[in-house]
């Protein structure tokens, strides 16, 4: 990814906190961990921040909002963004 990103994943990690299998926290949290450079915290929280996940387009943001519904992820947790 070079420059601003075009898109982005924005994630409520209140509702994978609460409303996800213990799986695909277990998944959420090994995934963040390796994403560092992709991860921007929009709002600090408990028991889990709001963070977009930078995408190159938003082709790419739609892929990965498909693959955490898969994971389990609760729809109502997952907006597909322009990039601020």
């Amino acid at each position: 990814m070079t420059g601003q990103p075009a898109a982005c994943l924005r994630v409520d990690e209140i509702g994978i906190a609460l409303y996800a299998p213990q799986e695909t926290r277990m998944w959420w949290e090994l995934f963040r961990s390796r994403m560092p450079d992709r991860i921007t915290a929009v709002e600090v929280r408990m028991p889990g921040d709001l963070v977009d996940i930078a995408c190159d387009d938003r082709e790419q943001a739609a892929w990965l909002h498909a693959e955490f519904r898969g994971r389990g992820v609760p729809l109502r947790s997952l907006t597909v963004r322009t990039a601020p």
